[in-house]
């Protein structure tokens, strides 16, 4: 028998990858985890085969464990930490999931710790930038960001610009926004919309209009996202005519009226008084979501239509769709107007009890106003007792209005106490209380409360009007 032939080096690397292939790469297996778990494994192996500085594999666990739903960021940061020397990936990883975090302020913080090691910032680095200043609303924080765009020369960037836009927008200074917009020679479709978004969530309502107008003279063909602003602008400013406008270029382009645009347009209906077209609308609608509820209930609550409200809450109930607090805002203030007290009593309780929502300061005054113009004046002042945080004197203000309307002194006497704590120089609850005081017939509490105000020298502010000497 002859002996075998020894297999070449080659050949036996070949035999033996057959057998044993090579395990796959750590950064592969990174992406493809669904969980911590399977992460920490991962992160094992990597230590024990010395492959824990390899930082394309770190970075995508960091990706991971900082951008998941399912993962960690404390973790994040201890990888990012353990790191020797972090790329730009890892750092824009961090800004970007600090900036959408509870406190976005940390992400400038950590590019303040980059650029303090001479990291080089590039233009993925400032939009997650922008987007923190844009959630925490500091304009003071968009003005500094802005300066380094220009020192790195990323200011014609169109995903900083819009970031800018965004930014300076949400903190309130559409001026900037505007000088930034128009600095930019070539802007895309999301800029136009970011710049026309942000002149409707400041009210610029007419600005907001004719930069739409000017978009469509440039040729530009709006998206959904830019008609929903023009009709958010339109809503809140009570253009009909306008949306009217809107609604006809969307028909002669053959735009999709989908969920989004049906929203608006519905919403743009009710706020400006159109309920019969918005309720046309929304009953045409195939799909609709809570947003489409909301914007119907409230529109027919705001203009005197409760019965309709409730009985569109109680559909919404039927086909077992789950309210948000917008909604119970609605039917409650429905209630409210039409003095709608013992459904207004059952709305509210649905709302911790059934679907787990907590009432916030909009639903209990709501509730006060009702109970209030109910005469229920005892339970009013309980339910606002029992809120989970201190009553401002909107909320106390308006059971002060009912006492008065009612003439229930005793109540009106504690509410009066709690409403100088929080403001003692408040002249307006002397004259209420003075003027029950004089309508019961007790002076001699009229005179104290005069001697009171004499003695604290608080004066009723004098009223003033306004005259336009142009018309």
């Amino acid at each position: 028998m002859r002996p075998t032939k020894p297999l070449s080096s080659t050949k036996l690397t070949a035999f033996t990858s057959v057998l044993h292939p090579p395990p796959p790469r750590f950064s592969l297996l990174a992406d493809k985890c669904t969980s911590m778990y399977q992460l920490k494994q991962i992160h094992a192996q990597m230590i024990v085969s010395s492959r824990i500085h390899d930082n394309y594999a770190a970075s995508r666990l960091l990706s991971f464990c900082a951008l998941s739903e399912s993962g960690d960021l404390s973790y994040a940061f201890r990888l990012f930490n353990n790191t020797k020397e972090p790329n730009s990936f890892m750092w824009n990883t961090l800004i970007r999931a600090q900036a959408s975090s509870f406190n976005p302020s940390e992400a400038l913080l950590l590019y303040v710790n980059m650029r303090r090691l001479d990291v080089v910032p590039g233009k993925h680095t400032f939009p997650f930038l922008l987007k923190a200043c844009s959630n925490f609303q500091s304009l003071e924080s968009c003005i500094q960001v802005h300066t380094h765009v220009l020192k790195f020369g990323l200011e014609l960037d169109l995903h900083v610009v819009n970031g800018m836009v965004r930014a300076y927008s949400v903190s309130g200074d559409v001026r900037n926004a505007r000088r930034v917009f128009d600095e930019v020679p070539v802007r895309s479709l999301s800029i136009w919309t970011t710049m026309i978004s942000g002149y409707a969530q400041n009210y610029c309502s007419n600005e907001a209009l004719e930069l739409f107008d000017e978009m469509v003279v440039e040729g530009l063909e709006p998206n959904g996202a830019t008609l929903a602003s023009v009709l958010s602008a339109c809503a809140r400013s009570g253009c009909l005519d306008l949306g009217e406008r809107v609604r006809v270029f969307m028909e002669e382009k053959g735009i999709e009226v989908g969920v989004i645009l049906g929203t608006a347009l519905v919403h743009m209906y009710a706020k400006n008084g159109a309920i019969l077209m918005a309720q046309k609308l929304f009953d045409s609608m195939s799909e609709r979501n809570i947003a489409t509820w909301n914007a119907m209930i409230c529109g027919l609550a705001v203009h005197g239509h409760a019965k309709e409200a409730l009985d569109l809450f109680w559909k919404l109930e039927k086909e077992q769709i789950v309210p948000n607090d917008i909604t119970f805002v609605g039917v409650l203030s429905g209630c409210c107007h039409a003095g709608l007290l013992d459904d207004g009593r059952r709305i509210f309780h649905l709302m911790k009890r059934v679907y787990g929502i907590e009432p916030k300061i909009e639903h209990y005054g709501c509730m006060v106003d009702l109970l209030g113009r109910g005469g229920e004046l005892l339970e009013a002042e309980e339910l606002i007792k029992g809120m989970a945080w201190k009553a401002d004197v909107v909320i106390l203000g308006a059971l002060l209005g009912s006492c008065k309307n009612h003439g229930i002194i005793e109540i009106a006497e504690r509410v009066v106490k709690e409403i100088l704590v929080l403001e003692p120089h408040n002249h307006g609850v002397y004259v209420v209380l003075s003027n029950m005081y004089a309508e019961a017939g007790r002076w001699e509490d009229v005179l104290r409360l005069r001697r009171v105000m004499n003695t604290g020298n608080l004066k009723k502010t004098p009223g003033w009007s306004l005259v336009d000497s142009h018309n």
